[in-house]
């Protein structure tokens, strides 16, 4: 059965598990934000801005999106600003009428399970991710620093480290359409491996 859901398009992806800062100004997400205010579990989905539709019709490229529920709303002269967490996963199945803010069918993807068999890619993944991140820093600022904590649950450990890596959102989209968990900790232990190539090239200065 589809359930309908308010949307916020943004720039970046946001994965289970991970926190979310905004800034709304736009009046539509201001009159959206408004509702939630009164709503006792205030949630909006959060999919990758440009991959919207007509309404009224199916995506023609599978697009997956994130739940946030809102933790807090503050205010300023110029803007609203929420801060909230990632949750549950879903793929958008029919865009609705964009008035007065963005609404889709939506349908919740599988939540993954965690299977003792995985310890040793969990391990090695935050390994790597860590790893990357310390080399990507000495480029530049980054948004998660080598020391950043992670959960000590391990399928949501797995989702903050995919979403903790310093690359485009196209491949978090790619990471956060994973079908298994065995998936998500392939795709994410290869996006380290291209990112560390990538920095081989540019110290050498092939980049």
């Amino acid at each position: 059965m589809a359930f309908v859901l308010p949307q916020f398009p943004v720039g970046s992806v946001l994965m289970p598990y991970m926190p979310v800062e905004l800034r709304v100004f736009e009046p539509r997400y201001l009159n959206l934000m408004g509702e939630l205010m009164a709503s006792e579990k205030p949630v909006f989905g959060i999919p990758l801005f440009g991959q919207d539709g007509e309404a009224g019709e199916a995506p023609e490229v599978l697009t997956v999106g994130t739940v946030a529920r809102i933790d807090d709303f503050g205010m300023t002269d110029d803007f609203m600003g929420i801060t909230g967490t990632g949750t549950r996963r879903y793929f958008i199945t029919k865009w609705l009428e964009p008035e007065p803010y963005p609404k889709a069918e939506i349908e919740f993807l599988p939540e993954f399970v965690w299977e003792d068999r995985l310890d040793s890619h969990r391990l090695k993944l935050e390994l790597e991710v860590r790893n990357l991140l310390s080399r990507a820093s000495t480029y530049g600022q980054l948004q998660w620093g080598v020391d950043t904590e992670v959960s000590q649950d391990p399928v949501a450990s797995v989702w903050q480290l995919a979403g903790m890596l310093p690359v485009q959102s196209l491949e978090l989209h790619t990471l956060l359409a994973s079908e298994t968990l065995e998936e998500l900790l392939e795709r994410t232990l290869a996006v380290c491996e291209g990112g560390n190539h990538f920095l081989d090239e540019l110290e050498r200065g092939d980049a």
